[in-house]
């Protein structure tokens, strides 16, 4: 894994034209390795998890030590979703303090999960053991059945007077001095970390290693769900109130629209990437005749806003979406790369062929089971079936090997690049 004696403004550059002619489906000189790794480079550096979720310095230290050894083409270290709903309540008042907001959990760490006492999230070193890795779950909706009337008729008030107090614990009594106090305590994490923020872009760029994704776009449906419903419920809603949840995605659409732009000229300008990570999970549990109605539409509306604004939709296809793919060909030609988790790549290569750029990889459970050997094997066979003649990049699921062996990472990343090549 020795690099060349390239400076590293020179490997950046290199990375970023390797990912956007795979993305064009074009061939270069082999196949580029971006991956999520939120977890992995903690293990690597020595360093626990709760480190890595609120000690900034380590956890730069750890994600450019980890960047700088294995020399892949991206990696993306983004930690968590605590402060989403709150940035999303702000977007009537101040559309960029909005952005800062609901980013900040996501680059900054678990100091919002802190600050704000949040309902969704077990973090490590606080309710979970130090190396026990994060959870994201809503145990209880906190929007009712009978309350999407009262959120569609005015989304941000309701949103601010009635479900932040609900989620955030630390926000209950909105003129609280403990809720004040709170909000003030946020604002002042934010302006102290956007400098740490552009200095940790710096050390990437010095160690040569882009972001695989820096920017978010969420979709109605899933934001929903993830945020203020929860999985099940909104399952049952598709048959109980199809139509007032069509007319909250509606409603969400342009709002997401505008994150997805707002966040990816941030991105673009800070790190050259064009990469907009759009995260899609209810397409595992949907039909395609239910994914068609609920959740495609506007998903597909805020993939086509991006493309028109310049941008690469990184679809993170999350779970199985096999039984979807022909979806993918509905989309602008070598515009998005298609980011499969669970899906068989051989069929998706049968499916979508060189009409979009398709990221995927081996099962982590070989990485961290799995011997050297068998890592070797699984890569080759990957290779064989879907690299062609351009338009793969090599990947794992969304933030999956925090357990994995740092010797079978070390034989994959190796077996990319003997097998990758063109």
């Amino acid at each position: 894994m020795s690099k060349t004696e390239k400076s590293g403004e020179d490997l950046y550059n290199e990375k970023i034209e390797r990912l956007e002619a795979a993305t064009k489906v074009e061939k270069t000189d082999r196949v580029p390795i971006a991956v999520s790794t939120t977890y992995f480079p903690a293990k690597y550096a020595g360093i626990s998890y709760e480190q890595m979720f609120y000690d900034n310095e380590k956890y730069s230290e750890a994600v450019t030590k980890f960047a700088r050894d294995f020399n892949w083409d991206a990696i993306s270290s983004l930690r968590s979703f605590e402060s989403v709903t709150l940035g999303l309540t702000l977007a009537a008042f101040d559309p960029s303090i909005a952005i800062d907001v609901a980013t900040f959990s996501v680059l900054g760490g678990g100091i919002s999960h802190d600050i704000l006492g949040d309902k969704y999230s077990l973090m490590p070193g606080r309710e979970l053991s130090e190396n026990t890795e994060s959870q994201f779950v809503i145990k209880e909706p906190f929007i009712n059945i009978d309350e999407y009337d009262l959120f569609l008729e005015n989304p941000f008030e309701f949103l601010a007077e009635t479900i932040i107090p609900r989620i955030y614990k630390n926000l209950e009594k909105l003129n609280s001095p403990n809720a004040i106090g709170s909000l003030i305590k946020l604002g002042s994490e934010l302006g102290l970390f956007k400098p740490k923020l552009l200095e940790f872009i710096r050390k990437m760029k010095d160690v040569g290693c882009p972001p695989w994704y820096c920017a978010l776009a969420p979709n109605p449906l899933d934001t929903f769900g993830a945020f203020l419903r929860n999985f099940d419920t909104l399952m049952l809603d598709l048959y109980r109130v199809p139509d007032k949840v069509k007319k909250i995605c509606e409603l969400l659409t342009p709002v997401l629209t505008e994150v997805g732009k707002a966040t990816g000229k941030i991105s673009l300008e800070a790190t050259g990437s064009r990469r907009v990570f759009c995260p899609v999970w209810y397409s595992t549990y949907l039909s395609p005749k239910m994914y068609r109605e609920f959740h495609w539409p506007y998903l597909k509306s805020i993939i086509l806003s991006l493309i028109d604004a310049g941008f690469t939709p990184l679809l993170s296809l999350q779970g199985s979406y096999d039984h979807l793919l022909e979806t993918i060909l509905e989309l602008p030609e070598k515009k998005v790369i298609a980011w499969f988790d669970k899906t068989n790549l051989r069929k998706a290569k049968d499916v979508i062929g060189n009409y979009q750029c398709i990221a995927g990889g081996i099962s982590p459970s070989i990485l961290i089971g799995g011997t050297e050997n068998k890592v070797k094997e699984e890569v080759k066979n990957i290779m064989n079936d879907v690299k062609s003649e351009g338009g793969f990049i090599f990947t794992l699921p969304f933030n999956s090997i925090g357990d994995a062996k740092v010797e079978n990472v070390k034989a994959m990343t190796k077996a990319v690049l003997e097998y990758g090549k063109y």
